[in-house]
């Protein structure tokens, strides 16, 4: 039922982006599904444990939007939507133990003591 519900919010994405007057092109990986046109991409996927949603995000634009499909009323629920430009501009956030400095110093002590990496 499950992957049910992912490939129809995946169906319905496409519909969105023709809907655009684009082509669309559809690419499938394990979990999910999407489509893309105009610097948007639709992928549909897990939400919750046990609910699926559309997750737009728009690359032109800086932005993105995620959609829960209550399937008691057919319907798909604006859950969260943000401008993630300024986001991208941060070299750390929210991120310890160990935090991406620390694992820059490890990688160029290893580098330093000769190791490939391999």
């Amino acid at each position: 039922m499950k992957w049910l519900i992912v490939i129809l919010l995946g169906l319905i994405a496409g519909c969105l982006l023709i809907e655009l007057g684009a082509t669309v092109s559809t690419a499938s990986a394990q979990v999910d599904s999407g489509a893309s046109a105009r610097g948007i991409t639709a992928v549909a996927g897990q939400v919750t444990t046990d609910s699926y949603g559309l997750y737009l995000i728009d690359t032109e634009n800086g932005t993105m939007a995620v959609y829960q499909w209550l399937p008691g009323i057919r319907k798909l629920r604006l859950m969260a939507a943000r401008n993630y430009e300024f986001d991208l501009k941060l070299d750390e956030y929210n991120s310890d133990d160990p935090s991406p400095s620390e694992i820059k110093q490890l990688v160029e002590q290893h580098d330093r003591l000769g190791g490939n990496g391999k």
